[in-house]
């Protein structure tokens, strides 16, 4: 090749090369952080099924979710401008977990979520039940802790299979402190043995000093729900959605399904916030993010635990929405105001089918 011609191709392949870096470095490098944005907004009704349900209703009840992705330095650029866009490193967000086992906790902490939703519902319209536990997960794992992981299931102890935390209580309760217990536990699909030291022997047969005695784990009880009358037994299918913070919505979802009338006032009410079995809401994260989706969305009214109210509150005044911002403490408090917004007709009462 002769020089001028070289001198051409030069020019042409550097720049080329360049930019194929630059592309490179902007979105493949990996950074260390996370970033948080608007996400899905989902109608919960195909979600939930319920063998006999009321007629559907005009209006729809849809939870709202918040976007996570491990940010490249093409997003964390965008930052600077982009107010639905924040940045937490990636450290803060996963602590000591794999991504892997944080992905687990989510899906697991859902299923409790949404155990506790089926169950708040089933209460507030007075259906009668049985809980029974299928399995204890572990959810959250102090970073000191040698030996559980999040997502863990805890299938037998010293070789006796595992049932309700309050039996697991009263097994510890029969060993002494500095013990050594032997665990079977399932973890990504591989049951393994794992030998512990007993850290105290726990008191409150509720469970609530079970993290301290295990030496710093969470645990959650994977429950399946049997109604007294086999058709109102109800299902709740999220797909990959994880976390707890849809827990209110699948909880008006499912009472509307059980209950004769339209709960939902005709409106298309988006929402966020957990639930506990005997109807508390409360407080999530990402709370702006949540409303930005939902105004997006359409929605026309938005339920939040009154914790996040304020954030709420003035994320939609910045956006100029006219969604209305209702705090909610109590499933029952939500069932309230719905009726109200209704004028009073029926549905969503209390009154099962």
């Amino acid at each position: 090749m002769e020089p001028t011609h070289r001198r051409a191709a030069a020019y042409i392949i550097r720049p080329a090369l360049a930019a194929a870096l630059l592309m490179f470095i902007l979105l493949y490098m990996p950074t260390p952080y996370a970033a948080y944005e608007p996400g899905l907004v989902e109608a919960v009704a195909p979600m939930v099924k319920v063998e006999r349900s009321d007629k559907p209703s005009k209006g729809a009840f849809m939870l709202t979710t918040v976007k996570m992705t491990y940010a490249n330095y093409w997003t964390v650029i965008q930052s600077l401008w982009n107010d639905e866009l924040a940045l937490l490193r990636k450290q803060d967000v996963l602590g000591d977990q794999s991504e892997t086992e944080y992905a687990a906790r989510l899906l697991y902490v859902m299923a409790n979520s949404q155990s506790n939703a089926v169950e708040a519902a089933y209460r507030e319209a007075g259906i009668a039940y049985e809980a029974k536990v299928r399995r204890l997960a572990v959810t959250d794992v102090l970073p000191e802790h040698k030996g559980f992981r999040p997502g863990d299931m805890l299938i037998a102890l010293d070789g006796a299979k595992l049932g309700t935390a309050e039996e697991l209580v009263q097994r510890l309760q029969r060993r002494q402190a500095g013990d050594l217990l032997s665990w079977t536990v399932a973890r990504q699909g591989q049951e393994l043995e794992l030998a512990l030291p007993l850290a105290a022997v726990p008191q409150d047969l509720a469970g609530a000093d079970l993290p301290l005695a295990l030496g710093g784990i969470v645990l959650a009880e994977i429950r399946d729900l049997e109604p007294s009358r086999p058709e109102l037994a109800v299902s709740i299918a999220a797909g990959d959605i994880g976390g707890p913070s849809a827990g209110l919505m699948f909880a008006l979802q499912t009472l509307d399904e059980l209950t004769v009338g339209d709960l939902t006032a005709s409106l298309r009410i988006a929402g966020t916030g957990t639930i506990t079995p005997d109807g508390k809401v409360g407080e999530i994260g990402g709370a702006r993010f949540k409303v930005t989706a939902a105004h997006r969305a359409g929605a026309e009214l938005f339920l939040v635990p009154p914790g996040n109210a304020q954030e709420a509150k003035e994320k939609a005044a910045a956006l100029g929405s006219h969604m209305r911002i209702e705090p909610v403490a109590t499933l029952h408090e939500a069932v309230v105001l719905l009726q109200s917004l209704a004028g009073g007709r029926p549905g969503g009462n209390g009154e099962a089918q």
